[in-house]
């Protein structure tokens, strides 16, 4: 019955500590009445487990076999005595109430409740102390640095790491998501460049880059990635090819045995494809200027009067080239329906023989459910030698709307500085715009180390996916493309 008060009285003094600690932490978020809770359940777990009842059990029945044993002594030196003259019956004293200290059980439980007290007087003189140095010394309020979704989208796994490791860094700023209009650092690849630059969405970096060019620096490259050839070594080796082509005329003869072996088996193969689709921003960078490039020209050579680009000879050349595959039947259909990603997702499902790709598209070919057996040359050129290639890449920008231009930097910066992992986890080859020697991840898979001499062997085609120029030769092209091969 004691036991049972004195819980009451406890429960009583600690829920009254948790309404008063609940009043106090809702300013601050803190949740101090959780606190208490663990502290009331583990001392009342304590005072109600069964090894304190058998400790309370063994500590009575201890106490009263003294009580006896001290009994029974004084009954035997009693009865040793001689007899005495009776005495009056001595007057009775009154009988007080036992004392805690007579009670093991009672002594514990105050213990416990001692303790407890005794531990919340010190969390409140603890909180009561961190909150008077709160407001004595409030820290400047966190500053927000707004990123474009693309950030995680482009990243992954790595975004996460490396937004911890910044802030950590730099314990003033966070970083949040939010939409492109309204970050304060956008991130983009080259399919969405040109058109961001037209439209004044990126704010200049001469406050913070110095470059020797007259236009002003828009962004900063973090990754880069270079253009090859991908091809299915199975295809290829039922087809009675023992190796990849090397020139367009091994391409053509390469495409014509896939067609013939898929007409043998009645099989739904098809020896090449092209992503075309007019939503697709990247598809002629993509899938027909590496052609060009590989030939030794480039796509255009100006402008005339009235807009319209100059196309080369050898921009010419390829289109008739395409033209001639479609007609043999031996492009895939749907060219320009289909976006390069679904090419991709074709291919890793063995659908397709040989494929224009970048080495950004590795990783998704070795982590396709399929384990397509696959890889990876130049683009076939006009004849052997010297090939040359472009690279794409990823970048970041300061948003022209963004009244923080400084803090948008200062992370740039940071993320700029950690393109050796952006790299490795996207397994990018190059790697980076101004690379001279491969990176780990390079160095440790062949694949990416077979890239890495396909990219070192080659000349780099100076091509600026930011010149909006381009966008309207990529439009031109297009339009060359779908009169050649009678899509429309």
């Amino acid at each position: 019955m004691a036991k049972l008060k004195i819980y009451r009285c406890y429960r009583k003094i600690l829920d009254k500590l948790r309404a008063f600690f609940g009043y106090l932490s809702s300013s601050k978020r803190i949740d101090l009445s959780f606190l208490a809770a663990l502290l009331s359940g583990h001392f009342m777990r304590l005072s109600m487990s069964s090894s304190y009842r058998s400790f309370a059990a063994r500590r009575a029945e201890k106490a009263a076999r003294r009580a006896a044993e001290k009994k029974s002594a004084a009954a035997r030196r009693r009865a040793r005595r001689k007899p005495r003259k009776p005495r009056a019956a001595p007057r009775k004293k009154p009988r007080h109430a036992p004392t805690l200290s007579s009670n093991p059980s009672r002594r514990l439980d105050a213990f416990l409740v001692a303790a407890t007290l005794v531990a919340l007087m010190l969390v409140t003189s603890s909180y009561f102390r961190r909150t008077t140095q709160a407001y004595v010394h409030d820290p400047t309020p966190f500053v927000s640095i707004f990123v474009s979704p693309q950030y995680w989208a482009m990243f992954g796994g790595i975004a996460y790491t490396l937004v911890r490791e910044f802030e950590g860094q730099h314990p003033g700023f966070r970083i949040a998501m939010a939409e492109p209009e309204d970050s304060d650092v956008v991130f983009f690849d080259d399919s969405e460049f040109a058109f961001l630059v037209e439209s004044g969405a990126l704010a200049s970096l001469a406050p913070y880059v110095y470059t020797e060019s007259e236009g002003d620096q828009l962004a900063v490259p973090l990754v880069a990635f270079a253009d090859i050839f991908i091809y299915n070594i199975d295809i290829l080796q039922r087809a009675g090819n023992d190796r990849p082509p090397g020139t367009r005329a091994e391409f053509l003869a390469a495409s014509r045995s896939v067609a013939a072996l898929a007409a043998d088996a009645q099989e739904e193969i098809f020896p090449f494809a092209l992503g075309l689709c007019e939503t697709d921003s990247l598809g002629v960078r993509r899938d027909f200027h590496p052609w060009v490039w590989a030939a030794g020209a480039e796509t255009h050579s100006g402008f005339a009067q009235d807009g319209s680009p100059t196309l080369t000879t050898a921009t010419a050349n390829a289109i008739n080239f395409f033209a001639e595959m479609s007609r043999e039947g031996l492009i895939a259909p749907g060219t320009f329906e289909t976006t390069g990603q679904e090419r991709l997702e074709q291919f890793a499902d063995g659908r397709i023989a040989m494929l224009a790709a970048s080495t950004r598209d590795i990783l998704f070919m070795r982590n396709s459910p399929s384990g397509i057996n696959f890889d990876i040359t130049s683009i076939p050129a006009v004849a052997l030698g010297r090939n040359r290639m472009a690279l794409s890449g990823i970048y970041a920008g300061i948003s022209s709307s963004s009244e923080q231009s400084d803090e948008a930097w200062a992370f740039i910066v940071f993320m700029a500085g950690r393109s050796h992992l952006l790299s490795a986890a996207l397994g990018a080859v190059p790697g980076s715009f101004f690379v001279g020697f491969p990176g780990r991840h390079v160095e440790e898979d062949p694949l990416f180390s077979k890239a890495w001499e396909l990219f070192d062997a080659a000349d780099i085609v100076e091509f600026d996916s930011s010149d909006f120029s381009e966008k309207e030769a990529a439009r031109a092209i297009w339009e060359r493309l779908v009169q050649a091969l009678d899509a429309r």
